[in-house]
C-alpha cells in the first residue's frame, strides 16, 4: 500500500461572523474551541467533508477525500494514510466527487468498518474493513463492491449511512433524476439488499443523513429509532423517523430554518441527538433532538465555527462531536470539537407513534 505524502499545510485565518439574534452558545458539555483532526502525516486536508467511525474498542477510523485529488484515503488511529483500491481487477484507486461515509457494523467479534461512497458514475460503491487479530488494518485493503439494485445519486452527493444490530445496515440517498430521497436496509442475517424505498414526502436536492439508536437483546431499548435528516426543496431542515424494524416513516416535520448544505444527524446512546447545519454565514449550528424527534433547543457554535462544506455530526456513547472541513480562511483543514455531552441529563421520554 502507498502512503500519502504529507500535504502542505495552509495557514488558517480565524473567521469571525456576527449575526443579528442570539448570543452564540454551545450545546450542554461542549468543548473549548476547534482541533486539527490529524493522520501521521499532520492534518488531514480535503475538498469535500471528512467521514469517521469508531468501533466497540475505540479504535477510530478517517476517511476522505484527497485535498489534491479525488482518491478516497483512510487512516486508522491517527496512523498513516492510504488510498482505497478500485474494483477488482483494477490497479486504479477509489476515486470520489463526495465526500465518504464511515460506519462501524458489529458481527459479535471485531465488526467491520464500512466505508461508503458515491462514484464518479454516480453509482453507490462499498469498502467492507475487518481489522486484523491484533486491531490493525489489514494487509491488502478491500476493493470497492457497487451497491446492487441500481443505487446511485448525483455524483457529487454523498450517501448516507446507519449502523444497526447484527452487522446490518441502512443507506440513505437523493435521487438522481428528481428530488426524491431514497433508502435501502442491508440485512446481515440473509447477507441480501432490500428493495430501495422511497420516503414519502421527503424532498431534497442534496444529500440526506441518516442516524440509528438501535439495542441488541430481547428487551431493545425504547427508543429504538431510525432518523433521517434533510434540507428540504424550501432550504428548510426536516427530518423523519422510522421504528427500527418496521416499514413506515413518520411524515417530514420541519425541524430549523434556513441551511444552505446539507445536515447531518447524530443519536448518543442515551436517546438524545443533534443535527447539525451550515448556516447562511457559513457558521455552525446545531438542534438539539429528544427522542419524540422534537427540537429541544437551538444553538450556534460559541467559538465560531465556520465552513465552506457540510459538517459532520458524530457520536461516541453520549457525547457528539462536529467534523468541519474548511474551517476558516479557505483552508481545507479538517477540524473536529465535542459538541456535546449527554451524560447525566433527563432520561428523555420513549418515542411517540
Amino acid at each position: 500500500m502507498s502512503k500519502l505524502a504529507a500535504p502542505a499545510l495552509l495557514a488558517a485565518a480565524a473567521a469571525v461572523v456576527v449575526t443579528a439574534g442570539p448570543a452564540f452558545a454551545d450545546l450542554p458539555g461542549a468543548g473549548d474551541g476547534w482541533h486539527p483532526t490529524t493522520y501521521s502525516g499532520g492534518q488531514i486536508q480535503s475538498s469535500s467533508t471528512e467521514g469517521e467511525a469508531r468501533d466497540s474498542r475505540s479504535n477510530i477510523l478517517h476517511a476522505w477525500r484527497g485535498a489534491d485529488n479525488d482518491n478516497i484515503w483512510i487512516s486508522l488511529n491517527n496512523g498513516p494514510a492510504y488510498p482505497l483500491p478500485a474494483t477488482a481487477g483494477s490497479t486504479d484507486h477509489a476515486q470520489t466527487l463526495a465526500a465518504p461515509m464511515v460506519i462501524w457494523t458489529d458481527d459479535g467479534g471485531r465488526g467491520n468498518f464500512r466505508i461508503f461512497h458515491t462514484g464518479k458514475d454516480g453509482h453507490i460503491y462499498q469498502h467492507r474493513i475487518q481489522l486484523t487479530t491484533s486491531y490493525q488494518l489489514p494487509g491488502t485493503l478491500p476493493n470497492a463492491t457497487q451497491v446492487p439494485n441500481n443505487a446511485r445519486t448525483n455524483t457529487n452527493q454523498p450517501v448516507a449511512a446507519a449502523a444497526l444490530p447484527g452487522n446490518s445496515f441502512m443507506l440513505a440517498w437523493n435521487s438522481q433524476s428528481d428530488d426524491s430521497i431514497w433508502t435501502m436496509y442491508y440485512d446481515a442475517a440473509t447477507t441480501k439488499f432490500d428493495t430501495a424505498q422511497q420516503v414519502p414526502n421527503a424532498r431534497s436536492q442534496d444529500a440526506p443523513s441518516l442516524a440509528a439508536q438501535v439495542n441488541d437483546g430481547d428487551d431493545p431499548a425504547p427508543w429504538n429509532q431510525v432518523v433521517l435528516a434533510f434540507e428540504g426543496t424550501d432550504f428548510n431542515i426536516y427530518m423523519a423517523r422510522q421504528q427500527y424494524g418496521t416499514p413506515n416513516w413518520t411524515n417530514p416535520k420541519k425541524v430549523g430554518p434556513y441551511t444552505t448544505y446539507a445536515p447531518s444527524v447524530a443519536l448518543t446512546d442515551n436517546g438524545y441527538g443533534v443535527i447539525t447545519f451550515r448556516d447562511f454565514d457559513g457558521t455552525v449550528g446545531n438542534y438539539e433532538i429528544n427522542r419524540h424527534g422534537d427540537v429541544v433547543a437551538s444553538f450556534k457554535d460559541a467559538s465560531y465555527g465556520w465552513t465552506n462544506t457540510s459538517p459532520l455530526a458524530v457520536s461516541s456513547g453520549p457525547l457528539v462531536y462536529n467534523v468541519l472541513t474548511g474551517a476558516g480562511g479557505g483552508t481545507s483543514g479538517v477540524v473536529w470539537k465535542q459538541a456535546a455531552d449527554f451524560r447525566g441529563q433527563p432520561t428523555p421520554p420513549a418515542p411517540q407513534w
